[in-house]
């Protein structure tokens, strides 16, 4: 039986040592960047790309993985708040109804503060989704998770309008205009809202 150290095997030994060291030397030059998805949105981009803020800053997880968990985390609580913003934005709708079209005025109050607790619990919401690192790939074709994002564009703006239009209508409350048009930037905002949540249960 030839022995280890024989011309042949000692051969062997070396070339699995230069082996074994160049595969150190790419594994000590790979990093979380080396996995980051080359389509991701320009939103996240502008965080978690290789000149992001949050890489700048030093923010971000020391691994791939930690930053796909944290995401995992943070979307898992968008949907919970979601949920919980979506019977809040559906009560505050039946409240405003009433003060209008059924002249429940005493329901002011509680229409304006619950509107605080809504407006604030979407923008948190909204925070989680767009502070989240970047998922793990993005599709190039259309997804549900793409037509979330689009109708995110729709109920962001109507959140923005709601409570501007509100006031005015709290202003002239004699006044059918600034109703109706309270009324639709409402309406559009919780049905894209409902229709962007709904999305959330597709794969």
């Amino acid at each position: 039986m030839d022995s280890i150290w024989s011309k042949g095997n000692k051969l062997k030994i070396f070339l699995l040592i230069l082996l074994s060291n160049a595969l150190a030397n790419n594994f000590e030059s790979f990093s979380s960047l080396d996995s980051l998805p080359a389509n991701m949105p320009f939103s996240k981009k502008i965080f978690w790309g290789e000149e992001g803020i949050i890489r700048k800053l030093n923010l971000s997880p020391d691994s791939r993985m930690q930053e796909l968990k944290l995401r995992s985390e943070m979307l898992q609580l968008h949907q919970r708040l979601g949920l919980i913003n979506l019977g809040l934005m559906s009560y505050q709708m039946y409240l405003g109804s009433a003060m209008y079209e059924g002249n429940h005025r005493d329901y002011g109050t509680s229409h304006k503060y619950l509107g605080y607790s809504t407006f604030s619990i979407y923008m948190l919401t909204a925070g989680l989704q767009f502070f989240s690192p970047p998922a793990f790939r993005y599709s190039k074709g259309y997804s549900s998770m793409k037509i979330h994002r689009y109708l995110s564009y729709i109920h962001f703006i109507g959140m923005i309008l709601t409570p501007i239009s509100g006031y005015y209508t709290a202003e002239y409350p004699n006044d059918k205009k600034p109703y109706r048009m309270h009324r639709n930037i409402v309406n559009i905002t919780y049905s894209s809202y409902s229709l962007a949540f709904l999305t959330t249960l597709f794969p």
